[in-house]
C-alpha cells in the first residue's frame, strides 16, 4: 500500500491487513495533534475519617496535609480537595453508597447508567471522530467478590458491570484483540505487531512517528513488567496462568488481592491505564481499588482494611494512605506521559470517590472525594476548598443531617462530564454545578 492510500485508511480506520494493535496505534498517531479530554474516577473503599483526611481550606502549596492524606503531598499542585460533598438520599450502607459513587441513584431498579458508560456511549456514537475502539473501561484492583452485584460502583441501564482485575486477561483484550482465555503468548501483542509498526514508521510524518514510537515503547516496557510478573509467580500465589472468572471458587481467587501481590498488581494496573488512556482506545475509565467492605490487607497492616474503618482514626490511617500513596503513583505516571499541550494529566480530570463518608459512622456526608489534573479544561488545583457553606443545610445525607450544609456529588459529576465535553450526560439527583473550582468561576 503506498503511503498516501496508507494514511488515508488509516485516518478512515478501515485498515485490515495490519494486526488490531498497530492498526490502534496508527489512529491515535494520526491524532497526535487533537486535544481530548480523558476522565479517571478511582473508588477506594471503606470511606474515611474526614477530619483526618481533607487539609485545611486553602491553598496546599506549603499546607500540611493531615494523616490519611499525607502519601499525596508531593502531588499537591495536581490536587483539588472538595470537603462537604454528600450522596443525597437513604442506604446509609457501603453497597448503597457504592451504586451512587458513579450513578446518583439508590436503587438499580432505576435503570441508571454510571457516568462513565454513559460517557462512554457518546463517544462510541462519535467514534468516527472521537477515534475510540472500546467505549469505556471498567477494571481495578481487588474487586472480586463472587456474584455479589452490589459491590460494585459500574452500570449500565441497570446492570452491573465487573471490573477486570487481572491485568494478564485485560492486556490482551484491550491491546491484542483478545476476548477470552489467557496464556503466555497473548501477552506478546507487540512481537505480532512489530512488521506493521516498522512499516508505518516509515509512512508517517515526524510528529505522529514520534507519538507512534511513544506508544511502542511505554506499552514495551508494560510487556516485559507483565511477562516478569506473571513468570515470576508475582501476580499469582498459585503456579500457572489461568483464565479470569467472576465468581471466587474455593478461595483460589483470593490470590489477586493476596497482600503480597497487591503492588505487584496495582502498578500494571495502573500502566494499561494510563496506555489506555494514552493511546485512545477509551476516554472514560472507572477504577476500583477493592470493594465495599473490603476486607484486604493491605502492605503495612495486618488486619483487613473493613476492620480498621471501624477502629479509631489512627488504625483507619494506617490502610488509608496505602491507597492514596497508589493515588500518588497514578497521579504521578499520567504526569510522566505527553500528551498534546503538555502531559496525559493535563488533559484527564481525575476524580475519586468511595462508598461511605466517615467509614465508622456509615454516613454519606463528607465523602472523600477530590479531583487531580484537568489543567488543559480548565480545572484550578493546588487547593482544599470546603463547599459545605455553599450547599443545602439540613439535607439527608445517607443517615445524618448536616447541619452545616453540603453539595450533592451528582453536581461535581455533571460538571466534569461538560467540561470534559459530554452533552448527553445525566444524572437524576443533580441540582446544580461547581464551576466556581473551575476558571471563570466565582473566584473561590
Amino acid at each position: 500500500m503506498k503511503r498516501r492510500s496508507l494514511i488515508k485508511a488509516i485516518a478512515a480506520g478501515s485498515v485490515t491487513a495490519m494486526t488490531p494493535l498497530a492498526a490502534m496505534l496508527a489512529r491515535s498517531a494520526m491524532a497526535a495533534e487533537v486535544q481530548r479530554t480523558r476522565t479517571l474516577f478511582i473508588y477506594h473503599p471503606n470511606g474515611c475519617v474526614p477530619d483526618v483526611f481533607f487539609p485545611r481550606a486553602g491553598a496546599l502549596a506549603g499546607a500540611s496535609f493531615p494523616g490519611m492524606t499525607a502519601p499525596l503531598q508531593p502531588v499537591a499542585q495536581h490536587l483539588l480537595f472538595l470537603d462537604g460533598i454528600g450522596y443525597e438520599g437513604t442506604a446509609n450502607t457501603h453497597e448503597g453508597g457504592a451504586l451512587k459513587c458513579l450513578t446518583g441513584v439508590a436503587t438499580s431498579a432505576s435503570g441508571a447508567s454510571s457516568i462513565e458508560v454513559q460517557m462512554g456511549k457518546e463517544d462510541w456514537a462519535n467514534r468516527a471522530t472521537s477515534g475510540v475502539s472500546r467505549p469505556s473501561l471498567q477494571m481495578g484492583v481487588g474487586t472480586k467478590w463472587g456474584s455479589d452485584t452490589s459491590k460494585r460502583i459500574s452500570y449500565d441501564n441497570g446492570t452491573s458491570l465487573h471490573p477486570v482485575d487481572d491485568p494478564r486477561t485485560l492486556y490482551p483484550q484491550l491491546f491484542g484483540a483478545v476476548t477470552n482465555g489467557v496464556d503466555p503468548a497473548q501477552l506478546q501483542v507487540l512481537a505480532r505487531a512489530r512488521e506493521d509498526l516498522t512499516r508505518l514508521s516509515t509512512a508517517l510524518g515526524s510528529i505522529e512517528r514520534d507519538r507512534l514510537e511513544q506508544h511502542v515503547a511505554a506499552l514495551d516496557v508494560l510487556e516485559q513488567k507483565l511477562n516478569a510478573a506473571s513468570m515470576s509467580g508475582c501476580l499469582d500465589v498459585g503456579t500457572s496462568i489461568k483464565p479470569r472468572v467472576d465468581a471466587v471458587i474455593g478461595g483460589e481467587e483470593q490470590a489477586l488481592w493476596a497482600t503480597q501481590v497487591l503492588a505487584n498488581i496495582s502498578a500494571i494496573q495502573q500502566d494499561i491505564a494510563v496506555a489506555t488512556l494514552s493511546c485512545g482506545i477509551t476516554r472514560s475509565i472507572a477504577f476500583m481499588y477493592g470493594v465495599p467492605v473490603s476486607p484486604i490487607v493491605v502492605p503495612g497492616t495486618s488486619t483487613g482494611d473493613h476492620d480498621l474503618s471501624h477502629q479509631d482514626a489512627a488504625a483507619h490511617t494506617t490502610s488509608k494512605v496505602w491507597w492514596m500513596g497508589q493515588l500518588r503513583q497514578f497521579i504521578q505516571k499520567l504526569a510522566a506521559t505527553p500528551d498534546v499541550n503538555g502531559s496525559l494529566l493535563d488533559n484527564t480530570i481525575i476524580c475519586t470517590v468511595s462508598d461511605l463518608g466517615h467509614g465508622n459512622y456509615h454516613n454519606h456526608h463528607r465523602i472523600p472525594m477530590l479531583l487531580a489534573g484537568g489543567k488543559n479544561a480548565g480545572l484550578v488545583t493546588g487547593r482544599s476548598v470546603d463547599l459545605r457553606p455553599l450547599g443545602e443545610p439540613g439535607k439527608r445525607w445517607g443517615d445524618q443531617v448536616a447541619t452545616q450544609g453540603g453539595v450533592n456529588h451528582t453536581n461535581v459529576l455533571m460538571t466534569i462530564a461538560e467540561k470534559a465535553g459530554y452533552a448527553s450526560v445525566r444524572m437524576p439527583t443533580a441540582n446544580g454545578r461547581i464551576n466556581n473550582v473551575w476558571i471563570n468561576g466565582n473566584g473561590l
